[in-house]
């Protein structure tokens, strides 16, 4: 598949998907980013290459003009070919990171209520074993533990985007940050997808079983 057919499927793709987030309250008041792998580096001489949200964009109108192509160094690349003043997302050096230190193809970062709640209650991870629903991150059985870090949010995100391999774990599809709501990731954006359900499904779960804990 060539490039500009590669950029097109995955703007069709992410206007799908940002609007499906958008209804369900996750990506409001033009919060959140998707992205989209286009190119990775396979040599030196290779540039990775994504499509990411601009800034700003109502994520519940997204059209195929409200996307950048970037580099890894967060560079508009479409601004060498022709004159777009579009602005790339403050978070894409994030994604970047995690392209790098991933086989993610895709990125997805929301904020939903659940994750940016338990980030902000809970201290440094959230762990869950022994729920069916893990299988849905592609664990072959539900006997696991698996352990969803939460990472304290910065300003900075050159700091961020530096810290942030540290806690990456290649069998665990994604992280929260503090306040800050969660980035799934996954080798498509419908597995990035699934994957951020799955973790949304983890997280009610959590807040329910605390609550009903309390009350017994």
């Amino acid at each position: 598949m060539n490039q500009d057919l590669k950029i097109a499927q995955a703007k069709s793709e992410l206007i799908k998907v940002s609007k499906n987030f958008y209804d369900r309250g996750w990506m409001l008041g033009t919060s959140g980013n998707l992205s989209v792998l286009i190119s990775e580096r396979r040599a030196t001489s290779d540039e990775l290459l994504f499509l990411i949200t601009a800034s700003g964009k109502d994520k519940g109108e997204l059209t195929e003009d409200d996307f950048i192509l970037v580099n890894e160094n967060e560079e508009n690349v479409e601004c060498r070919m022709q004159n777009v003043e579009l602005k790339p997302s403050a978070e894409t050096l994030l994604h970047s990171t995690i392209y790098k230190h991933t086989n993610a193809k895709s990125v997805f970062h929301v904020h939903t209520t659940n994750s940016t709640l338990l980030s902000i209650k809970l201290q440094d991870k959230i762990i869950f074993s022994d729920l069916e629903m893990l299988k849905g991150l592609g664990f072959k059985t539900h006997d696991v533990k698996v352990i969803i870090p939460i990472i304290k949010n910065s300003q900075d995100i050159k700091y961020l985007a530096e810290i942030v391999p540290g806690y990456i774990n290649e069998e665990v599809p994604g992280l929260l940050l503090k306040g800050h709501g969660i980035y799934a990731w996954g080798t498509s954006p419908k597995e990035a997808k699934r994957h951020l359900e799955i973790f949304e499904f983890l997280f009610e779960y959590r807040i329910k079983e605390l609550s009903l804990t309390k009350s017994l």
